[in-house]
């Protein structure tokens, strides 16, 4: 493990987003998991510098996020820089080329040439179309940590709105030269780490899983507030199944609706509430109305993450739904884990990273994806039974705290930036 305070470059794709979870009031997951990780090795006394573009011209860093600065550039903030690259976006627009990030990437490059002497390890969470940290790495022979939590190309092709043409190329060549760089490739599940080695080749002794973590203090069992927040939520007393998350396409809120209208003629008590906001939640609100759930469901919509547990606390049942999909690699949810850290019985699809931390009647239950018949029998015999829901729970709560703590998440982190920093294999360390 690392020993004294290690200087860390800390890279993200943007510092307002990172300051908005610092201070509680982000909605974002993604930024969340980061600052969880920013705050853990801080607290272990390490230094960070919080480093990310401005834009396509400028990069920003600070030590401290309410005193963030502009990185001076040197030879790209030149005359001949900005004409070569204004008439170069000239030609590309008129014979019809997508811009391409080669001039924002060396801006980038240059800043953090500027900016990357002096720490002992750069940890960059990947990002479409951005190669200048690394390329600042392989130039000043820093140690790179690239934090790969999606594939990205990926997750356009399956929302249906992929990347295509020369940006589809450039995004694929930026994204290899990362991998190439790093000596330690960070992703967040065993099928992210096969998509790693098999669809982009990376060598295995680079790839090193650290599923996702979870607060175990913020999040445990509060029964005690359960009336309160249904109080303060105006849900009647009765059953409640909760889901929390953003509405992407990758969260199967159409195959839970239909399950709850199983649910709900089964127990016309029940009430589902969906915290969360996205792309597809007015769809979804329209499935609910279509489906009759007006009623009995409730959509919160996106709150502060420091409000999460009381929410997850007024619920019986959480929900983790996930559709059928021939890629799976970016499914590591942060909400399983804080399900799990608040005791609160599980039902979860058999899909991914879900299927490996969830044992059915273990500390679960798993359906199959798409399944909304068995979902909704899940649910059913969770609220129907209240010894098994305490047991799932209470398995549950003691998994997190035993294999899921973002505490223990960190000691392994910096077990792998010692590894980087002294050479060794990542994979073993």
């Amino acid at each position: 493990m690392l020993q004294g305070t290690v200087r860390i470059a800390f890279c993200q794709p943007d510092l307002t987003a990172l300051r908005d979870v610092m201070r509680g009031e982000s909605t974002e997951a993604a930024c969340i998991q980061q600052g969880y990780i920013a705050a853990g090795l801080s607290a272990r006394g390490h230094q960070l510098t919080f480093v990310a573009p401005r834009g396509l011209d400028e990069v920003e860093c600070a030590s401290d996020l309410d005193r963030v600065t502009t990185v001076p550039r040197t030879w790209s903030a030149g005359a001949w820089f900005e004409t070569a690259s204004r008439s170069a976006w000239r030609v590309q627009r008129r014979v019809g080329v997508p811009y391409l990030n080669v001039f924002s990437t060396l801006r980038r490059f240059d800043a953090c040439l500027r900016c990357l002497p002096g720490h002992d390890v750069v940890h960059e969470r990947n990002g479409l179309y951005n190669a200048g940290v690394a390329m600042a790495c392989r130039r000043l022979g820093l140690p790179f940590v690239l934090f790969f939590d999606a594939d990205q190309i990926a997750e356009h092709d399956f929302m249906g709105r992929p990347v295509t043409g020369l940006l589809r190329w450039r995004a694929r060549q930026l994204l290899r030269y990362n991998l190439r760089t790093a000596r330690c490739v960070i992703c967040v599940s065993d099928p992210a780490r096969a998509g790693l080695l098999d669809r982009w080749r990376v060598p295995p002794e680079k790839v090193v899983v650290l599923p996702n973590g979870v607060d175990t203090e913020r999040f445990q069992p509060a029964p005690d507030l359960q009336p309160v927040v249904r109080a303060e939520l105006g849900v009647e007393p009765g059953p409640v199944v909760i889901f929390v998350g953003n509405f992407y396409e990758w969260h199967d809120i159409d195959t839970l609706l239909d399950a709850f209208a199983g649910v709900l003629r089964a127990l016309p008590g029940a009430r589902l509430l969906l915290v969360g906001d996205g792309p597809t939640r007015d769809a979804m609100q329209r499935r609910a109305s279509a489906l009759g759930l007006d009623g009995a469901t409730r959509f919160v919509g996106a709150v502060p993450h420091a409000a999460v547990p009381r929410l997850i606390a007024a619920a019986d049942v959480a929900v983790a739904p996930v559709p059928p999909m021939s890629c799976e690699s970016w499914l590591s949810p942060m909400k399983l884990f804080e399900y799990m850290a608040s005791g609160v019985a599980i039902v979860a699809t058999r899909a991914g990273q879900l299927a490996a931390v969830v044992q059915d009647d273990g500390n679960g239950l798993l359906v199959p994806p798409g399944d909304a018949p068995a979902m909704g029998a899940a649910i059913i015999r969770l609220l129907e039974d209240p010894a098994l829901r305490a047991r799932l729970g209470t398995q549950a709560r003691q998994e997190a705290v035993e294999q899921h703590s973002w505490d223990r998440y960190v000691t392994r982190l910096e077990r792998l930036y010692t590894a980087v920093v002294t050479g060794r294999s990542p994979a073993g360390g």
